[in-house]
This record gives C-alpha cells, sequence and structure tokens, in this order.
C-alpha cells in the first residue's frame, strides 16, 4: 500500500507524468470533480486531528502572491482556510506559457509535494485570491499516514481521482479552441464563487489572470471574452468578470 502510495503522489505532485496530448476529450464529469473535492475535504478534515491544525497559527496571503515556487523542496503544505490557490504549470511554447490544472478551495490542503521523500514541486502554488491558510509540515502528514491504514486508503482514493481529474483536463485544454479552454476556466471559478445576497455571479479576475488559467494569450483571451459579452453571457468590468448566463457559458465548454 505504501509504494502504491509513493507512486501515486509523486505521480500527481511533480506533474511529471501527465500527457500533453494533442486531441481527446475530457472524462472527467462534473459528479467525479465534486467527488474529488469532497475526498479532499474529507482527508483534511481526518488529518486535522493529528497534524493538530487548530494549534497552528493562521496566515493572510494576498491575491497573487507565489507560496511555492516549482524548484522549491516543499517541506510543508497550506491547508485552506478561506480563498482559494492555484497549481500553476509552466508549458515551454505554449501559447500562454502556463495553465492552472487544478485549484485548492475552503477546507482542503494543496497537496503538490511528494510525500516520503523530498523532490523539488513541478509547479507554483499562487494565491488565486485573498486567502487564509494554515501551513502542516509534511513530516506531520506522512507519521498521521503510516500510523492509519484508513487515512492512507483514502490519499490514494482522493490522488487517483484527482490524478484523473488533471490529466483530463490538460488534454482537453489543448485540444479545445480559446472560447472553449476559456469558458471551461470560468466554469470551474464559477463552482468556487460564495454565495452572494444579490445573486451575482461575479469573478475577480483580470485578462491575464484568465488567460494564464487556461494557456491561452492575453490578446486572444481578450477578443473571446469580448465576443462572449456581446452574445449576452458575460459582462465585463475592471478586474472582474460576471456571467449572466451559465448555461450558455458551461454549452461552450464543450
Amino acid at each position: 500500500m505504501l509504494d502504491l502510495c509513493v507512486v501515486l503522489f509523486s505521480y500527481f505532485g511533480n506533474n511529471l507524468g501527465m500527457s500533453l496530448a494533442q486531441n481527446g476529450k475530457s472524462s472527467t464529469s462534473a459528479f467525479e470533480w465534486r467527488h474529488s473535492q469532497g475526498l479532499a475535504r474529507q482527508l483534511a478534515q481526518a488529518l486535522a486531528l493529528p497534524v493538530e491544525l487548530k494549534n497552528r497559527p493562521l496566515h493572510r496571503v494576498a491575491r497573487g502572491q507565489t507560496l511555492v515556487k516549482t524548484s522549491d523542496e516543499v517541506d510543508r503544505l497550506p491547508f485552506v482556510m478561506s480563498g482559494r490557490l492555484n497549481a500553476v504549470v509552466h508549458i515551454p511554447g505554449n501559447q500562454g506559457g502556463q495553465i492552472v490544472p487544478i485549484a485548492f478551495g475552503a477546507g482542503e490542503i494543496a497537496l503538490l509535494s511528494y510525500l516520503f521523500n523530498r523532490l523539488p514541486s513541478g509547479s507554483d502554488l499562487v494565491a488565486a485570491q485573498a486567502s487564509t491558510i494554515q501551513w502542516i509540515p509534511v513530516e506531520g502528514i506522512e507519521a498521521a499516514l503510516l500510523n492509519d491504514p484508513e487515512l492512507l486508503v483514502l490519499l490514494v482514493r482522493f490522488l487517483g481521482l484527482r490524478l484523473r481529474e488533471v490529466q483530463a483536463r490538460e488534454r482537453a485544454g489543448f485540444a479545445r479552441s480559446v472560447p472553449a479552454r476559456l469558458s471551461a476556466s470560468l466554469t470551474r471559478m464559477l463552482a468556487h464563487l460564495p454565495t452572494r445576497p444579490d445573486a451575482r455571479l461575479l469573478i475577480h479576475s483580470t485578462h491575464e489572470e484568465l488567460a494564464s488559467s487556461c494557456g491561452v494569450s492575453r490578446p486572444k483571451t481578450s477578443l473571446a471574452l469580448k465576443k462572449m459579452e456581446r452574445d449576452g453571457i458575460l459582462k465585463l468590468g475592471r478586474k472582474w468578470v460576471e456571467v449572466l448566463n451559465a448555461p450558455a457559458l458551461q454549452a461552450l465548454a464543450t
């Protein structure tokens, strides 16, 4: 079981095994995404007591702040109390130079590093929103996993689903048109939005940040956004996008 855990975590954590296929469609359904996110929160809750999460200090990070760089040897992982963290993978030769294959929301541990070894991270970890986090030493997570076989099984289940999700997003991203890639990214962001009293769907992000989230150049992103605005799907503002027609946005992503 331990060997399987190490292989899966290494594969996911350093983003080395993900296929950048030029074709193929995503097989990850909305149900699978919700399931993997549910397992992520379940895993964090199960780890909370053995890693003494409630006794760890809170850290507030500004939007755009980098918590982990690609070359860093990671010895601690952030638990997200509020906000959202993006994993940013740099892709040589890609239109935008980088993509965001996965994001971590409130209640999740940003599982980016290898467990049971100390190889460098394969991606940047950046605050997509102003966030509050608690740092957890990797050694504490490892000790908790080794002392609880059920917790180790939960980790393997989570990593299996999350790996499929990340691979499917990358394959789909390279095969889709710019509007499809952008709409898929916006649709994922909608899932993290808090409920507003006025029920508006406001995504606080710049065109440059949206371009980075789906690996598309900024000019092409701006053109696609303006086309969606003309079609009545979005309303564009300064550093924000309001989704006016969520079903139409989701349809563009397919």
